[in-house]
């Protein structure tokens, strides 16, 4: 006996007929037929009368109907059970994500907060070629990353999903001579004095490097560097949309300007994740969250 057989007898008594009963299931009559003679002499009764004018239930049927019912009501009911079990066990995340998500994060982490009380989050700050290097190795839920498609594409077993793009902008104080300027050149930021977070992306450093920008300090904590734009000439690269709800940035103590050469320069974000980790409710809820935040959606 096997659960198979029992979804047969429940679907002939409903359908009262072996061929409709097979068409539902999208099985051969024959292979529903053999199927029920197989319960009939393993039970060693008979499930069904079968006559010219249909298929009817026998005594005996009756009984087995009953029971097949109670127990895929069972089954079913236990399948539900075993996976919020097993989305209880994955409530725990590790996320790696790069310093562009820095300001980010914690915002999302404040919303998806709302909507999972009992979820716990590891949270791993490092450069897009440190995540890379490291997905598999220190076993990460996902990451967030700013790269192009083509140099994920190169990457072995991992899952990718474009989150957004972001336009190169610079972030400045009121003191800086850069402040009243909807946008910034080449040529305005020539020889400027930068600061730079220690994981800085490779594009940051190419434009700090093309703009012949003296670095003034390199930092991992992104509220100190934040507190020197503030108080002095400097600026560093940011993108527009991960700092917009930056308190600073809404009081206008810190502004936010785009880089524009022949076009506005921009980048994607994207989520990435090891092949081997399977996909969870948690997980896409969690993704949904940082692409709303950088859609603006709240």
């Amino acid at each position: 006996m096997n659960f198979e057989q029992l979804e047969y007898v429940v679907s002939i008594a409903n359908e009262k007929s072996i061929s409709r009963a097979a068409k539902k299931l999208h099985i051969s009559p024959s292979g529903v037929s053999q199927a029920i003679s197989q319960l009939e002499r393993e039970l060693e009764i008979n499930i069904f009368n079968r006559s010219r004018g249909g298929i009817t239930l026998t005594f005996e049927g009756e009984l087995v109907l009953s029971r097949s019912i109670e127990i895929l009501n069972n089954l079913k009911e236990l399948k539900e059970q075993l996976s919020d079990f097993k989305e209880s066990r994955v409530k725990h995340m590790k996320i790696a994500c790069a310093p562009t998500f820095t300001y980010t994060i914690h915002e999302v982490l404040k919303k998806y907060s709302e909507n999972n009380n009992g979820a716990t989050i590891e949270l791993i700050e490092q450069g897009t070629p440190q995540i890379l290097n490291n997905l598999a190795k220190e076993d990460y839920d996902l990451a967030l990353v700013v790269s192009s498609k083509a140099e994920l594409e190169k990457e072995n077993n991992i899952n990718l999903e474009f989150l957004s793009k972001g336009n190169v902008c610079i972030l400045v104080g009121k003191n800086s001579p850069l402040y009243e300027l909807d946008y910034v050149t080449a040529e305005d930021l020539l020889y400027q004095k930068v600061v730079m977070y220690t994981f800085s992306n490779k594009n940051f450093l190419q434009l700090a490097k093309k703009f012949k920008n003296e670095v003034v300090l390199k930092s991992n904590r992104t509220m100190t560097l934040i507190e020197i734009i503030k108080e002095r000439r400097v600026f560093t690269f940011v993108h527009n949309t991960t700092l917009r709800y930056l308190p600073e940035i809404l009081s206008g103590e810190l502004k936010i300007i785009p880089i524009k050469e022949t076009d506005y320069i921009n980048q994607d974000f994207w989520v990435i994740s090891p092949i081997s980790k399977e996909n969870t409710n948690d997980k896409n809820d969690f993704i949904k969250c940082v692409k709303d935040h950088l859609n603006g959606i709240s």
